[in-house]
């Protein structure tokens, strides 16, 4: 006869009627980037062998002013390539030995025991998305190819979803690799060599000392001894304060600078980033999609786990529109 480890059943009902709702939410509301994509720029799909992204890269030939009978150029343009990205995927489990659950004999015993281990695995996953979304996909090449590598010019990666930035002048990102002090000017140059017309960056995003700096460059233009004004109300009222440089929300992201644990490299710094989200899309898995499994139980241990999935990729259709500064210390 089978036998069951204790609480089993009780878990696997609990678990996914308490658990499970709030796991999306609070995974991807722990950084200002994840919470607005999640509402605007996340896109699920059922899957594919690779996310392909169709990329227009130059305008087309067969345009011209012409009069009366002037023969018309009707010249094919080939004005479109893709770039692909692999799928990225991300687990993380809850395991449970049978003498744990029998020390935890009680309903309320149980679901505390597992709420506690459910919190810590959504903030490991979504601390690992958390440096995926930075991710340069080289340090770790099974993770999402983030930010570090979408905003290049080259000098992070040769290549961005299979297209050379070397052969490719339009698929470089507007890098300031040179100023090392932050200024206003040095932004506005920035901020103007990322927006073509009625497109400019939507959200500024760095590390906290960047954040402080211009903080500090808003408090020294101030007539009176107040703290600057102007912020993005609704990122506020999500718990995430800001500040705003040409009306767009620039907001701190711990993610958003190298360090030991994430593998990132000397060459990625803390921002600030100029983003166009327009041209950003957050592909989910519908399968993966921070979704939980079901305990299983091994038929040689008297144990059980459950799996949190995710898999995905972050994907850019327009590298010139973004832009970053990688030397700033001061």
């Amino acid at each position: 006869m089978a036998v069951t480890p204790i609480g089993t059943t009780t878990v696997t009902a609990i678990s996914r009627r308490l658990i499970l709702p709030k796991i999306t939410d609070n995974i991807y509301g722990s950084n200002p980037l994840f919470y607005r994509w999640n509402r605007m720029n996340k896109f699920v799909v059922k899957g594919g062998f690779q996310i392909e992204i169709p990329l227009m890269y130059t305008k087309m030939q067969g345009s011209q002013w012409y009069s009366g009978y002037q023969v018309l150029n009707i010249t094919p343009t080939d004005s479109v390539q893709n770039g692909a990205l692999g799928w990225a995927q991300l687990q993380v489990a809850v395991t449970v030995d049978g003498l744990t659950l029998l020390r935890a004999s009680s309903n309320e015993a149980i679901v505390d025991y597992i709420a506690t281990q459910f919190k810590q695995a959504e903030m490991d996953i979504a601390d690992n998305l958390g440096f995926g979304l930075w991710s340069d996909g080289i340090a770790n090449p099974l993770a999402t190819v983030g930010l570090y590598a979408a905003v290049d010019n080259g000098n992070v990666a040769a290549s961005y979803e299979g297209i050379a930035h070397s052969s490719n002048s339009w698929w470089n990102a507007q890098i300031d690799s040179s100023t090392t002090t932050m200024g206003t000017a040095a932004l506005q140059s920035l901020f103007g060599s990322c927006t073509s017309g009625g497109r400019s960056p939507t959200i500024i995003v760095s590390n906290q000392a960047n954040y402080n700096r211009y903080y500090a460059l808003n408090l020294a233009s101030q007539q009176f001894p107040v703290q600057p004004g102007g912020r993005d109300q609704q990122m506020a009222q999500a718990g995430f304060e800001n500040q705003l440089f040409n009306g767009v929300p620039w907001m701190v992201d711990s993610h958003a600078a190298p360090s030991v644990t994430n593998g990132l490299t000397a060459v990625e710094t803390g921002g600030p980033w100029f983003l166009n989200e327009s041209y950003f899309e957050y592909v989910v898995s519908e399968r993966a999609n921070c979704n939980l499994r079901d305990f299983q139980s091994p038929p040689n241990q008297d144990a059980m786990t459950a799996l949190l999935l995710w898999a995905g990729q972050l994907t850019c259709s327009n590298i010139s529109r973004q832009g970053g500064f990688t030397a700033l210390t001061g």
